[in-house]
């Protein structure tokens, strides 16, 4: 399965003043309804809930942080 997760606009960089970060959701059934040969878009979280949550709160059930799947987590 390849995950394409969106690209860094405006919007993250202004969060990233903020120190804080924008959660990415993947659709869980994808692998099971389609196999392991899917291509998935990640689905961006809303700029007012990211700017609104505090900075060191965990993302709501089912999405995550893509620095941390991805492993660049400082």
């Amino acid at each position: 399965m390849t995950i394409k997760l969106p690209e860094k606009s405006v919007g993250d960089k202004l969060l990233a003043l903020f120190g804080k970060q924008r959660a990415v959701y993947i659709p869980s059934d994808i692998y099971k309804k389609y196999g392991p040969y899917v291509y998935a878009q990640a689905e961006k979280e809303s700029f007012w809930r990211a700017l609104f949550r505090s900075s060191n709160q965990d993302p709501p059930e089912g999405w995550f942080y893509p620095e941390k799947f991805i492993g660049k987590e400082e």
